[in-house]
């Protein structure tokens, strides 16, 4: 059975992603029909895909340069959500680009479907806007790009990914979002936390990061100590310090709002009427949520350890925000798990070996190291800048 074409119109669509891109690719209509348009002349069996990360073909994802196993071993649970009131058809894409119709699903408003995929699969999402003369897909409709999913990766809870299509909020149009549905928040938590790594950790001077991350470390402490105490769980944004180290930095804030903390506006304690400010604050957790804090403190203490003076990236301990990379050497008709072997991870030993060829070429380095407190790999000693 032939393979069918894509659409080539695009939808008006307004795309979201909870995510932040961190557990898959969501990929916009002009990109799902640039890339389809030119998958006939760039394309071919074998290619190396490394280079062209939307290309809209299924490939392989796996963690480059680290001991972790690859992404793509995983099974991804997958769901699909039509709240619109129109038809929506969901087509996989195989490794040469096609779409075999037997992997093609149509949705009627209100239905949803579960599939099980693997990392670097791609899904293709269309709407059927009118009925018309028959098109490329040997079919009586016509069809509209709505955009593209591709997950990297399963969800740290083990949650499926979630990929809804809704009307439009102004009643025209569409919007495809990409939605964490893990109840305990761990999945948004992990998101979070990418965001401090990125902004705090990885930007601003290690005496900042260690002071923001340990001011973080310290309320999420305290209500894990006593939850019922009122005042561990509400922070005044005038504060100098909540205000440098929590406000400025947004990503702080974020952190905070996935752990339930609202912005209040509260009376001055023993101020007059009228006298009011800001405030962060939190509801009594429960045990649910009481779980979700001290998951929280293991994700700020690894944090913590990155901003540490021999912290060094190559030889840092994976973290479940560690993003998978696209890999060369995919190949096959796309079955769960039949990817070639063509990626290489290097090993402990191999890593190490490289730590100490550079350290050998490095003058005064001075002895080697204890395990996670090797040199960076730009000849300095201590985390990279």
């Amino acid at each position: 059975m032939e393979s069918q074409s894509f659409p080539s119109a695009p939808a008006d669509v307004v795309l979201y992603d909870a995510s932040d891109g961190l557990y898959g690719e969501l990929l916009d209509p002009p990109t799902v029909i640039e890339s389809s348009s030119s998958a006939g002349q760039q394309v071919h069996s074998g290619a190396d895909l490394s280079d062209v990360p939307n290309h809209l073909r299924s490939v392989r994802y796996g963690y480059a340069d680290t001991a972790r196993s690859s992404a793509e071993s995983e099974d991804i649970p997958i769901n699909f959500y039509n709240y619109s009131m129109s038809f929506v058809r969901i087509r996989w894409i195989d490794t040469s680009g096609q779409s075999p119709p037997s992997h093609v699903w149509t949705l009627a408003p209100n239905q949803e479907i579960n599939q099980s995929t693997t990392a670097g699969h791609v899904f293709v999402f269309s709407t059927v806007v009118a009925q018309g003369e028959q098109d490329l897909f040997g079919s009586n409709e016509t069809e509209a790009i709505l955009g593209a999913y591709r997950p990297k990766r399963a969800l740290p809870s083990g949650m499926h990914h979630s990929i809804q299509v809704h009307d439009g909020e102004s009643g025209g149009g569409y919007i495809l979002e990409v939605v964490l549905s893990d109840e305990s928040s761990y999945d948004a938590l992990v998101v979070a936390s990418s965001w401090l790594d990125k902004q705090v950790v990885l930007s601003q001077n290690r005496q900042d990061s260690i002071k923001t991350l340990g001011l973080l470390h310290t309320i999420v402490s305290n209500v894990i100590k006593d939850p019922t105490n009122d005042k561990y769980r509400k922070l005044r944004l005038s504060n100098s310090t909540v205000e440098k180290r929590i406000v400025r930095p947004w990503s702080p804030m974020e952190f905070l709002r996935v752990l339930g903390f609202v912005r209040q506006t509260l009376p001055i304690d023993n101020g007059e009427e009228g006298d009011d400010e800001e405030h962060l604050v939190a509801e009594m957790p429960n045990e649910s949520r009481l779980e979700l804090y001290r998951s929280a403190v293991g994700l700020l203490d690894q944090l913590k350890r990155r901003c540490s003076p021999g912290f060094v990236v190559d030889v840092a301990p994976p973290t479940p925000w560690d993003e998978p990379v696209l890999l060369s050497g995919g190949s096959g008709g796309g079955g769960r798990g039949r990817w070639s072997d063509g990626a290489h991870f290097i090993s402990d030993e191999d890593r190490w070996a490289r730590v100490e060829r550079a350290r050998r070429f490095r003058r005064n380095a001075g002895p080697r190291p204890a395990p996670g407190n090797a040199p960076s790999d730009r000849g300095r000693w201590g985390r990279p800048r």
